[in-house]
């Protein structure tokens, strides 16, 4: 889940990897991937994104991340201020808004690297605006 506090990311770092990634995680079975989102903002992060939250599907991606394929579902979520955060200090135990320029120097999971290149434009530019597909 990207979550877009003006131009900034939401990036959390897990008590388990030493790069950063966006809140998220699995697809239980029959679960929606977009209501997998919800609950994993809830579960993570603390935030309660009822449906009074607009999410917007941003693509997916393929790839081999930890040594596995995985298939990930995007959703942006725009807001105009990040609410208070509930870190539960087991599982997430850092989080911080950042440009997406100064996350390219950062430690990313694959996923993330992926999300920051869809919106790199052609000249480097953030395109947060227009989301295309990763396919």
């Amino acid at each position: 889940m990207a979550i877009l506090v003006g131009e900034s990311l939401l990036v959390v770092r897990s008590s388990y990897r030493n790069e950063w990634n966006f809140p998220g995680g699995g697809v239980r079975p029959g679960e929606s991937p977009e209501a997998a989102a919800r609950r994993e903002l809830t579960e993570e992060i603390g935030l309660e994104a009822s449906e009074a939250f607009s999410l917007s599907a941003a693509g997916e991606a393929f790839g081999v991340w930890d040594g596995r394929s995985d298939h990930v579902h995007f959703f942006e979520l725009r807001l105009d201020r990040l609410p208070e955060l509930l870190l539960d200090n087991r599982e997430i135990v850092a989080a911080r808004l950042a440009p997406p320029g100064e996350l390219r120097g950062e430690a990313l999971t694959g996923p993330v690297a992926a999300y920051l290149a869809r919106i790199s434009g052609p000249s480097g530019s953030h395109g947060l605006a227009s989301p295309t597909p990763i396919l």
